[in-house]
């Protein structure tokens, strides 16, 4: 994971496109970005997640032995390490052998023989390191690895799955409160209804009851001392005149009020009654 110019800019620039996380070990401090051309980089990094380290001060240059110092990070970061080129001697060679006092994995893509920029990795491989011609010969190598994210996915997916059952449990309580509420609103609706209803028939109960109460009486003391004599069963004047003890001409004028209020009516024969 070094920082310059080439396969090391590839390699952080190809791990964000593909959304993964990278780390990006200076040789020199961060205000002074080398080579210049990856500033864009550099920012893109700490943007993306990923993260930028130097162990030199801020205005510090790049320098040919900062990079070969910070080599020790890279190596010490890594589970393994990938060559792609390395000449005779060079910092890759130097980060290779690092790499393998760290105890960690050195991968090596093979080079023709008279290839100057190839000495090196061919070397590698001729003193243990591994070599690489397909992805396949690398991850190979991390079967652990590869055990424990495959842990963490099943992990993630039985996570994920509980969260929907429980999503799903929480929906159907909802559904079925809400379901419940619609069936108690109904419900009262239908009490509400059925109360009017009775409000309804008591109120015309107590209505025709007070009808019934009120011919019982005229609220007029003289009145009524008429009308307790007059029922269903037709009476005469005559007769209201004896068992009221009033005079002829007080019964006409009595019944004539009463008449005009509807508390009694005339029937054939000159008789009267309740209405």
């Amino acid at each position: 994971m070094e920082w310059q110019y080439g396969i090391d800019t590839v390699a952080h620039k190809s791990t964000l496109e593909s959304k993964g996380y990278t780390i990006a070990v200076l040789g020199n401090g961060f205000n002074n970005i080398f080579p210049p051309e990856n500033i864009q980089l550099y920012h893109e990094i700490i943007n993306k997640k990923g993260l930028v380290l130097s162990e030199y001060p801020p205005e510090e240059k790049a320098k040919s032995k900062n990079f070969l110092e910070r080599n020790r990070i890279v190596s010490g970061l890594s589970k393994g390490i990938l060559i792609i080129e390395a000449m005779y001697r060079s910092g890759t060679s130097v980060t290779a052998r690092l790499a393998k006092e760290q105890e960690r994995k050195v991968f090596v893509l093979p080079h023709e023989i008279d290839d100057k920029n190839g000495v090196g990795t061919n070397r590698l491989i001729r003193e243990g390191a591994i070599l690489v011609t397909t992805v396949k010969d690398i991850i190979s190598e991390f079967s652990e690895i590869k055990y424990k994210e495959i842990k963490r996915m099943q992990q993630r997916t039985k996570q994920k799955e509980s969260k929907t059952q429980k999503n799903d449990i929480v929906n159907n309580n909802k559904l079925n409160i809400q379901e419940k509420l619609e069936e108690v609103k109904q419900n009262q609706n239908e009490l509400t209804y059925k109360e009017k209803r009775k409000n309804i028939t008591n109120k015309t109960i107590i209505d025709e009851t007070k009808k019934i109460i009120s011919k019982k009486s005229c609220n007029n003391e003289e009145y009524d001392e008429v009308y307790k004599f007059i029922n269903e069963i037709p009476i005469t004047i005559e007769e209201l005149t004896l068992k009221t003890n009033k005079q002829i001409n007080e019964i006409y004028n009595i019944l004539f009020m009463l008449e005009i209020e509807e508390y009694i009516e005339k029937v054939e024969g000159g008789y009267i009654c309740k209405k």
